[in-house]
């Protein structure tokens, strides 16, 4: 897990590189969603990632939970229940909010996962992950942008044959579509 200032983070992420790390949780702010100088801080760290294995979820993103295992690796308090529902959110704040609930509630999750900006882990790779998971029954997606359409579509065709895909799409009128742009840097990307 990375949770440092953004400049610091493509130092960081390097560092990782070289000591053989498999998989990065970018939690930080302050990339693509702040404009120019946070994309070229993105392109910065995809050029250390490239040619390796490793993956990367976020940036600007609440991190991964995961009931099943007992790994709380996000920036919020307590752990989901244990459930057959695995939630995936590009908002940080929806993701605290449901977990929230669901302990209230008595409701349990396979997984919670904060996506972000989505530099590399994007929806179809979550979908293809969820899809072949054993504890997952199902999978509910809080949507503010759809990134790589061809690998959500292409993922969720396949799923959907076997477990149930819910997706709230965010961003439908004017206002709301300006507003989840600029959470996850879209806003900058249209212009």
């Amino acid at each position: 897990m990375i949770c440092t200032a953004a400049k610091v983070v493509p130092s960081v992420v390097k560092e990782c590189v070289a000591a053989g790390v498999k998989g990065l949780i970018i939690i930080s702010a302050g990339f693509k969603e702040m404009g120019e100088a946070g994309e070229k801080l993105e392109k910065e760290i995809l050029s250390y990632t490239r040619g390796t294995s490793i993956r990367i979820i976020g940036p600007n993103c609440l991190g991964v939970m995961s009931p099943v295992s007992g790994v709380n690796a996000t920036f919020g308090k307590g752990m989901a229940l244990l459930g057959k529902v695995a939630f995936i959110s590009q908002s940080g704040a929806l993701c605290t909010a449901i977990l929230d609930w669901s302990i209230t509630e008595q409701i349990g999750f396979s997984a919670f996962v904060s996506i972000g900006s989505m530099v590399d882990v994007n929806w179809g790779d979550l979908i293809d992950y969820f899809g072949n998971d054993p504890r997952t029954d199902a999978i509910v997606i809080y949507m503010e942008s759809v990134g790589d359409a061809r690998a959500f579509l292409s993922a969720a065709r396949e799923v959907a044959m076997t477990k149930p895909i819910i997706v709230i799409k965010a961003g439908r009128t004017a206002a709301a579509a300006k507003a989840a742009a600029s959470h996850t840097g879209a806003l900058y990307r249209l212009g």
